[in-house]
């Protein structure tokens, strides 16, 4: 039996965020670690294209073709925003 050759773990890093995707994706498997961080992104107010792109810097091939048609769809809801005690509204903050 062949053993499947899986990519090395990557860290992706944006403002203060940081995540570990640990396997490419295919049209069978679905992994959807690329997927939860480029909505992570999403949610931070980066546009879904800059976010694949970004996430593609450091994993090629990170995302199959339907995970593409889904985040192309997807509308951020702001979950990911607040303000401050000053009622300035700040960019992502997760802690």
């Amino acid at each position: 039996m062949a053993r499947m050759n899986r990519p090395a773990p990557v860290e992706i890093t944006y403002k203060n965020m940081r995540f570990l995707i640990t396997h490419n994706p295919t049209n069978a498997t679905l992994n959807k670690a690329p997927v939860l961080v480029a909505l992570a992104l999403i949610e931070c107010g980066m546009k879904y294209e800059d976010a694949v792109q970004f996430i593609r810097q450091k994993r090629r091939g990170a995302f199959n073709s339907k995970q593409l048609f889904y985040l192309e769809k997807y509308r951020p809801k702001m979950r990911l925003r607040f303000k401050d005690s000053n009622g300035h509204r700040n960019n992502c903050c997760i802690q």
